[in-house]
């Protein structure tokens, strides 16, 4: 059973937690829009490195594979990505284009100068920031290839 003091650092972490989130989201969008690139569509550049499956983009931003057609036609439109047969042909992969690589290197500039956990957290506060968030959001870590 959870006493009341557990319950109010319960509370407090997340609320915490959420402006951490809403902060660095905020920051996220701050720069989406000065490079004239939709939320969304920065999202998936970010994720996006080798060509990759449609569905792994789908899974990888944690929505249903019906929203990846649209962005993908988006994302093709301004000239960010190309779609890509797979090996068996019925699968589109997405690669990036010289210019998706190009504006995906400037976010990831952006987000490391102005990132609010760069901005206030020494290398071994980073670190361990990591491996505590790593024991909260355990997917993540396999995600990213780590």
């Amino acid at each position: 059973m959870n006493t009341a003091s557990e319950l109010l650092v319960a509370r407090h972490l997340s609320q915490m937690l959420l402006a951490a989130a809403d902060r660095s989201r905020e920051e996220f969008a701050g720069i989406a829009q000065e490079l004239d690139i939709p939320v969304h569509l920065a999202r998936a550049l970010c994720i996006l490195e080798d060509a990759a499956p449609m569905t792994e983009l789908a899974t990888r931003l944690e929505c249903d594979k019906s929203y990846i057609t649209p962005l993908a036609d988006q994302m093709e439109a301004l000239g960010l990505v190309n779609r890509v047969p797979g090996q068996d042909r019925r699968t589109k992969l997405l690669a990036l284009t010289a210019r998706g690589k190009s504006v995906r290197n400037l976010l990831e500039a952006q987000i490391a100068e102005r990132s609010p956990v760069i901005a206030s957290l020494d290398e071994a506060e980073r670190v361990e920031l990591e491996r505590l968030l790593r024991k909260l959001v355990p997917h993540e870590s396999q995600a990213s290839g780590q």
